[in-house]
């Protein structure tokens, strides 16, 4: 009998229409999904000094590794729920700093909620309700590969009675090709801040001087449609900007999307949530009171943006000794140079590290959940294997057995 409403671990989007049937899932046509589901398991064993070695004996060595640390660094992240609150204890055990790697991105819009808060939107939202959606940067589906099919071509949508318009404000390069598309105003990588600034300030009902480089006819109708929308939405990939214009570009973004709420309804959507990224970044709120770059060397979690940024520890020599968490993604272990932990899913390759611990795959090995992008639900996953493989929760678990007991 053939089990519906099954999740998708696979992007941010966390598809739930999915079937299984006879330990086969169904992607509907979406090419990461089907390609997530199709992981082979190619490395089973765990290993200890490159030796094959049981869970419980790999777990003690990976405790003395981590323990006799000053400042051990867990990152890497890619897990379920359920194996990120094992984590986040173990970090809290260690005395150890924990971040996410590769957060940048993330740590970008976060700090844009924080400092000025923003109204943002859900899924069920844009695909029932937006008339108006501009899209910011990047192309959503090589990411998201069906972003347009179940956000922007919703047929049952519950509150609106045609298709939405939808611009694309961004290089060419990126720009996407679905013919969900209406509208494509095309600059460079270099003038893409300066488009979205005179998008706001055309908004604003300020008269701006000619440009070659800018299509400020194109962008004065885009203002003007957006403030005429019934429901606007806004969807950005902050990773299309340079890392130094970041945080202005969030800045015009909020600026935009509050003068449209005076008149209208305007709501924001950032992009990613790729290997639950924001189920690590909710359990790290949860637990610990911060979405991320806490340190527990001090007995207590600490949140700094700079001081626990993983890479930088890395790269300062300031960590001494790294957990790495690689259980829905296979990214290989970085080069760090410092005594490392691995957990590490079976289709991945052998690792540079001291003890290599291999993990299931969530919704493929084993039950669990992850966070949706919009932040909104933990969808539940289903199985689609048995494969004896630990989870990353039951892993990080056997570690922390092996750890003196908390004073």
């Amino acid at each position: 009998m053939p089990r519906r409403a099954i999740a998708c671990p696979f992007c941010g989007l966390v598809c739930d229409d999915l079937i299984l049937e006879q330990g086969r899932v169904d992607a509907r046509g979406c090419v990461k999904g089907a390609a997530g589901f199709a992981r082979r398991p190619a490395i089973v064993e765990h290993r200890v000094g490159g030796r094959t070695a049981s869970l419980g004996e790999a777990a003690a060595a990976a405790a003395r590794l981590l323990g006799a640390a000053r400042l051990p660094l867990v990152t890497g992240l890619a897990a379920d729920v359920a194996g990120m609150r094992g984590l986040v204890g173990l970090a809290d055990r260690l005395g150890a700093v924990i971040d996410r790697w590769q957060s940048a991105a993330q740590q970008s819009n976060l700090a844009l909620l924080q400092r000025a808060g923003a109204l943002t939107a859900t899924f069920a939202e844009i695909a029932n309700r937006a008339d108006v959606v501009l899209l910011i940067g990047s192309d959503p589906t090589p990411r998201q590969p069906r972003f347009f099919e179940r956000l922007l071509r919703n047929r049952g949508a519950l509150y609106r009675r045609a298709p939405p318009y939808v611009a694309f404000l961004g290089p060419e390069a990126a720009a996407p090709g679905d013919a969900a598309v209406s509208e494509r105003l095309l600059v460079s990588e270099d003038s893409l801040l300066d488009a979205l600034s005179a998008l706001a300030a055309l908004g604003e009902g300020r008269r701006l001087g000619a440009s070659a480089s800018l299509p400020l006819a194109a962008l004065g109708a885009l203002a003007e449609r957006l403030a005429a929308a019934r429901y606007g939405a806004i969807v950005w990939d902050i990773a299309a900007f340079p890392p130094a214009s970041r945080a202005a570009a969030l800045a015009i973004l909020l600026r935009l999307m509050r003068r449209l709420t005076r008149r209208t309804r305007c709501v924001g959507l950032p992009l990613g949530g790729e290997d639950n990224a924001q189920g690590a970044a909710q359990v790290m709120l949860w637990q610990a009171g911060w979405p991320g770059r806490l340190s527990f060397a001090e007995g207590v979690p600490r949140h700094d943006p700079w001081r626990n940024h993983a890479e930088r520890l890395l790269a300062a020599g300031e960590a001494d000794a790294l957990l790495w968490v690689a259980a829905l993604t296979a990214a290989p272990v970085p080069e760090c140079g410092v005594p490392t932990v691995a957990l590490l899913a079976a289709d991945a390759p052998a690792a540079r590290a001291e003890v290599e611990i291999r993990v299931g795959i969530p919704g493929l090995d084993h039950g669990g959940a992850v966070m949706r992008a919009d932040t909104v639900v933990a969808l539940p996953l289903t199985p689609a294997r048995q494969s004896g493989l630990p989870s990353v929760a039951a892993a990080a678990a056997a570690i922390l057995a092996h750890l003196p007991a908390a004073p």
